[in-house]
C-alpha cells in the first residue's frame, strides 16, 4: 500500500526484562508507542526517564481515545488527560523499550506497552466518559497491514477473526498476502480505532498507534518467546 515507514536507526538498543507474549491476557491492550524528551544540562539519564513517562502517557491516552471515540488531540479529550495523569501507573500492566537513543538535543524511546485495559474502561465509565462505540456511524472504508505474518496459517487467522466480527466489517473487498505482510482493504461500521482495540484485545496483535490513522490500521504479529 506504500504506507509503510522507515524505522529509527538509533545508537544503541535497550530490552526491558519483560516477555514480548506477556500480554496475552484477558483486559489487556498492547500498544506500540514512542516518546521523546530534551536533553537539558547534558542530562540523558533525566531525558530518557521523561521520554519513557511520555511514552506510557501516549499509550493510556490512545487507549482511552478509542474507547470514547474522541481523538486525543481534541479540545474535549482534555478533560479525560487530566483525569487519566494521576491513574496512569495502575493502567500500565508491563512495558518493554525496543529502540532508544539520542538525536540531536533530544532523547527518544520506541515502547511496547500493555495496558490494562478493562481497567481503564472501568475507571473512564466511573468518571462519566465511557460510552460504546456507535454501531451506526456510517460504513467506511479501511486499511488494513498486518506486519510478521509468518506463516500462510497466520493470515487465514486474520480472515477468520475479520470475519467474526460481523457487526463491525461488513466486508472484506480485497487482500493480498506476501513477504510476511497482509494488506486488507475492509468496509467497516463504527470507528477506525474500535477495530484497532479489538485486534489488540486478542494478544496476537501489536496495533502501531503512529501509522494507525482514521482509514488505516497497521498492526505487528507478536511471536511467542522462543519462536524464530
Amino acid at each position: 500500500m506504500g504506507r509503510c515507514q522507515p524505522a529509527w536507526v538509533f545508537a544503541f538498543i535497550f530490552s526491558w526484562c519483560i516477555s514480548a507474549f506477556a500480554q496475552g491476557g484477558a483486559g489487556v491492550l498492547p500498544l506500540e508507542v514512542k516518546g521523546s524528551a530534551a536533553i537539558n544540562q547534558s542530562d540523558i539519564a533525566g531525558a530518557r526517564d521523561r521520554a519513557i513517562r511520555e511514552a506510557l502517557q501516549r499509550a493510556i491516552q490512545e487507549a482511552a481515545s478509542a474507547l470514547i471515540s474522541i481523538p486525543v488531540n481534541d479540545k474535549k479529550f482534555l478533560a479525560i488527560k487530566k483525569a487519566l495523569l494521576d491513574r496512569q501507573n495502575g493502567f500500565i500492566k508491563n512495558y518493554k523499550i525496543t529502540a532508544e537513543g539520542q538525536q540531536d538535543e533530544n532523547y527518544l524511546v520506541d515502547v511496547n506497552v500493555s495496558v490494562a485495559f478493562q481497567d481503564l474502561k472501568n475507571f473512564l465509565a466511573q468518571i462519566g466518559y465511557y460510552k460504546t462505540f456507535n454501531d451506526e456511524e456510517a460504513d467506511k472504508t479501511v486499511f488494513l497491514e498486518a506486519k510478521g505474518l509468518k506463516k500462510y496459517s497466520d493470515f487465514l487467522y486474520l480472515k477468520e477473526f475479520l470475519k467474526k466480527q460481523a457487526k463491525m466489517v461488513k466486508n472484506i473487498r480485497s487482500q493480498s498476502f506476501k513477504w510476511q505482510q497482509a494488506c486488507l482493504e475492509l468496509e467497516i461500521s463504527g470507528t477506525t480505532q474500535a477495530l484497532a482495540v479489538e485486534l489488540g484485545k486478542t494478544g496476537r496483535y501489536l496495533v502501531d498507534t503512529e501509522q494507525t490513522r482514521k482509514n488505516q490500521i497497521v498492526v505487528n504479529l507478536l511471536q511467542e518467546e522462543g519462536e524464530e
